[in-house]
C-alpha cells in the first residue's frame, strides 16, 4: 500500500519545488462546508446530559486538586485540564449545548455533588482513571446519539478524556464550540476527510523538503507521510466500495503557514492535522449509531497526532 513512497522520497530529496502550494491564505477546517439542511436544536435535559455534567464537574475538581499537588509545568498543565472540564460542564449546563459560540450560557441545570468517599489514590492517579472511565462512557453516549451534532458532542468529550495521560502539553481553549450540524451522508463526509488528508500530505512534503535530514522533525514528517498514505489507501477503497470516485489530490493547496524553519513547519503541520481531526469529526457525525464505536476511536487516534508536535489538544476536539 505504500509502494509509491520511495519515489516520493526521491522527490523530497531533490527539493520541494515540485509541490505547488501557495505561501499565503489559510486552510479552512470547519466541520461545516455548506449550510445544508440543519437539524432543529434539541433543548431536552436528558439523564445523559445530567450524568455528563456531573462527570465534567467532578473531573474539573479532581484536576484542580492534582494541580495543587503539582509544581511547575505539570501544575500549569493540570490547571488547564481543569479549565477545559469547566468549559465542558458549562456547555452541558446551558439550555442548548449545541448553541455554538454565541449560545445563551445561563445554566439551566446544576451538577449534583458526588458522595464523598475515602481514596488512597493521589489526585493525579485518580484523575487518569476517571478520565478513562469518562471516555468509555462518552463513547457509548456517542453511539446512542440521535442527531449529528449530538454525536459529535459526545465524541468530542470522549476524545478529550481518552487523550489525557497525566503528562504532556496543556490543552488549549479555542473559539470553537459545539453547534448544530447539517445532515450529511457518510460518503460525503469521507470525501471531506480524504481532501484533508490530501492537503496534509502536501503540507508534510512541503515541510520535509525544507528540513535538514538531521532534524528530528524531518523523521517525524517522513514517518507521518507513510502512515497517512496507508490511511488514504484505505479511505479510497471505502469510497470505491460505496460507488464513489475518491476526491483527487489537487496540484496546489493554499497553506496557513510557510515552513521556512522547523518551528514554522511544525505550525503548518499542526494546522493541517487539526483539519484532518475536524474531518474525522464529520465522519463521526455522519456515521450511523452503532458504527460510531469505530469512528470515534479513529478520531481519537488522529487527536493523538498533535502530541507528536508538542501541541495541546483543543477543548472540543473535532470542532474547529
Amino acid at each position: 500500500m505504500t509502494s509509491g513512497l520511495p519515489s516520493r522520497r526521491g522527490i523530497l530529496i531533490a527539493g520541494a519545488g515540485l509541490i505547488g502550494i501557495g505561501a499565503a491564505g489559510c486552510y479552512t477546517v470547519s466541520p461545516i462546508v455548506d449550510p445544508g439542511t440543519r437539524e432543529s436544536p434539541t433543548i431536552t435535559i436528558t439523564p445523559r446530559r445530567r450524568a455528563a455534567l456531573n462527570t465534567e464537574s467532578e473531573l474539573a475538581a479532581t484536576a484542580k486538586r492534582a494541580a495543587a499537588a503539582a509544581t511547575g509545568s505539570a501544575a500549569a498543565m493540570l490547571s488547564a485540564v481543569a479549565r477545559m472540564h469547566t468549559i465542558h460542564a458549562g456547555v452541558l449546563a446551558q439550555a442548548d449545548p449545541l448553541g455554538g459560540q454565541n449560545a445563551d450560557t445561563e445554566p439551566v441545570i446544576t451538577p449534583t455533588p458526588a458522595p464523598s468517599s475515602a481514596s488512597t489514590l493521589s489526585p493525579l492517579v485518580q484523575l487518569v482513571a476517571d478520565e478513562k472511565r469518562a471516555a468509555t462512557r462518552y463513547l457509548a453516549d456517542a453511539a446512542a446519539a440521535d442527531t449529528p451534532g449530538e454525536a459529535l458532542l459526545w465524541a468530542s468529550l470522549s476524545v478529550f478524556a481518552s487523550g489525557f495521560s497525566g503528562q504532556g502539553v496543556a490543552p488549549v481553549q479555542t473559539d470553537a464550540y459545539p453547534m448544530t450540524l447539517p445532515v450529511e451522508t457518510l460518503t460525503d463526509a469521507r470525501q471531506v476527510l480524504l481532501s484533508r488528508l490530501n492537503a496534509l500530505v502536501a503540507g508534510l512534503e512541503w515541510g520535509v523538503g525544507r528540513l535538514p535530514s538531521s532534524d528530528p522533525l524531518h523523521t517525524t514528517g517522513m514517518n507521518r507521510l507513510d502512515a497517512v498514505e496507508i490511511q488514504r489507501v484505505r479511505l479510497r477503497e471505502d469510497l470505491r466500495q460505496a460507488s464513489a470516485s475518491p476526491t483527487p489530490a489537487l496540484p496546489g493547496y493554499r497553506m496557513p503557514a510557510t515552513p521556512s524553519t522547523p518551528a514554522s513547519a511544525r505550525e503548518l503541520w499542526v494546522s493541517l492535522e487539526l483539519g484532518v481531526l475536524a474531518g474525522h469529526g464529520r465522519v463521526v457525525a455522519a456515521t450511523p449509531g452503532p458504527s460510531r464505536s469505530t469512528a470515534v476511536p479513529a478520531m481519537a487516534a488522529q487527536a493523538a497526532q498533535l502530541r507528536a508536535y508538542a501541541s495541546g489538544l483543543p477543548a472540543w476536539p473535532g470542532w474547529v
